[in-house]
């Protein structure tokens, strides 16, 4: 699943350094990720920087300036973008289509309490519950 991940990022040449496991993102998280990458994983959710800044807990004027400057997101910020890139990666391999997967993105799911899955990215407990909807989906399991 690693490498789905890394290609929902950008694929390889995105990162300086290789990425061969799960292992390998701790690293990078604490290095901080380049700010390309967040835009590439924003471009794949179709959000706006405002909306993408808020799920980083930033303003849009501190995720535009550091677009401007090209910096490195911060581990906390990095670890976010990762988990996106994985619930992404799970919503293609489950839905098997993009634009299938944007719209259960941003519908209300019963078993997540009818809130859109979206709404409930911006906290670890909130990815974590999405990501568990989806596999149950790839099994087959009512959600």
């Amino acid at each position: 699943m690693h490498t789905q991940i890394i290609s929902v990022m950008g694929g390889q040449k995105a990162f300086k350094q290789k990425i061969d496991s799960f292992l390998s993102f701790i690293e990078v998280t604490q290095q901080g990720i380049p700010i390309s990458i967040a835009q590439t994983v924003q471009k794949r959710m179709n959000l706006s920087n405002k909306q993408f800044g808020e799920m980083l807990n930033l303003s849009e004027s501190t995720f535009q300036r550091r677009i401007k400057n090209k910096a490195l997101l911060s581990p906390a910020e990095s670890e976010k973008v990762i988990d996106f890139s994985k619930i992404i990666a799970k919503g293609l391999d489950v839905f098997q289509d993009e634009n299938d997967f944007n719209t259960w993105l941003n519908s209300p799911i019963l078993a997540l309490g009818s809130k859109k899955p979206l709404a409930l990215l911006t906290s670890s407990i909130g990815r974590e519950e999405v990501l568990n909807v989806l596999f149950r989906i790839e099994h087959g399991i009512y959600s």
